[in-house]
């Protein structure tokens, strides 16, 4: 892996890198990521710059917020930012997370402004950052990377990081639905006797490894007691459909509501070879066609997963992720 000092600063005749100042940063920050990201950022991503734009007017939060930070551990809050001139062109944040009972940082947020590429930027953030989390002990760094995006998959792979998976995050266009094609199957209700294949769907489609990043809580979905309980003290009742073909479980079909607009779905069913399109279209369109309100629905899937599936049911390809990782 390339070390920091083996990563050239970039040209520029003010230019300094620095961690984030919070209660100084953040509108800024949030303008650069807005501009940078301004054609992939979904409804997530907006309410997400919001919250942040109207934290910043809190000065007393980000005076505690910098005051714990520095007092704990050292953490530069949330990163590092490129400033030239008083201007900050250039934005990476650092968010620590646990997955499978280890510590590791998520890099996010990489921007730089278009009238500063091609210099060297967004790779000495980079480097800046797997620099930090390198020498605190951490044994892995986590990204995601447009796929459609080559020049910035080019440093990350000569930074260290390799391709882990690639998923794309698919959403419900309003509109009338296809009719599902007769023979898929039936509809029924989800039994307690399907559970040991969903579950072993649902890990394959959803590994372990990923779901850091996915909010898939796969106690909520199973059956018994156990699941019972969990429904009852989070206060979440996920709605549950099934499908069979001569008596043949095809696919289960969860459904989770995300922050009041919209209903997030996780799909299990066969690997692809084994697919059956038909019966996870009549799938999809049950569960859009069972609200009775107009909410958005999204998935996120490995990439090319039951692609045919999803568009004849009214869902649009959002954008395509390759997940990579770096260990040290």
């Amino acid at each position: 892996m390339t070390s920091l000092a083996d990563v050239t600063i970039p040209p520029a005749g003010r230019g300094c890198l620095r961690p984030v100042q919070a209660g100084r940063d953040l509108l800024a920050v949030a303008d650069l990521v807005e501009l940078c990201f301004k054609d992939s950022l979904d409804q997530d991503g907006r309410s997400y710059l919001k919250q942040i734009r109207q934290a910043a007017q809190d000065n007393e939060i980000w005076h505690w917020a910098a005051t714990a930070a520095e007092a704990v551990n050292g953490l530069p809050i949330s990163g590092y930012v490129w400033e030239e001139k008083g201007v900050i062109v250039g934005n990476l944040s650092l968010i620590p997370l646990r997955s499978l009972g280890q510590r590791m940082f998520l890099i996010a947020n990489v921007a730089v402004h278009p009238d500063f590429r091609g210099r060297g930027i967004g790779r000495m953030l980079t480097a800046t950052a797997l620099d930090y989390v390198q020498r605190r002990g951490i044994k892995y760094a986590w990204l995601q990377v447009r796929h459609d995006n080559p020049p910035a998959i080019h440093i990350y792979q000569s930074l260290g990081f390799t391709e882990r998976a690639r998923r794309t995050a698919w959403s419900s266009v309003p509109g009338p639905l296809e009719a599902a094609a007769q023979g898929g199957g039936i509809l029924v209700q989800r039994s307690a006797a399907y559970w040991e294949l969903q579950s072993r769907w649902l890990e394959r489609l959803y590994p372990a490894e990923l779901r850091w990043h996915l909010p898939l809580n796969l106690g909520l979905l199973q059956p018994g007691l156990w699941g019972s309980l969990q429904r009852f003290f989070s206060l979440e009742y996920p709605a549950q459909w099934a499908i069979e073909q001569n008596r043949v479980l095809q696919g289960v079909l969860s459904s989770h509501l995300e922050g009041g607009h919209a209903h997030t779905l996780w799909l299990a069913a066969p690997p692809e070879g084994e697919l059956n399109v038909t019966a996870i279209h009549a799938l999809l369109a049950a569960a859009r066609q069972h609200s009775s309100v107009r909410r958005v629905f999204t998935l996120n899937l490995p990439a090319g997963y039951a692609a045919g599936a999803l568009q004849a049911a009214g869902f649009k390809e959002q954008q395509t992720l390759i997940w990579m990782r770096v260990a040290f």
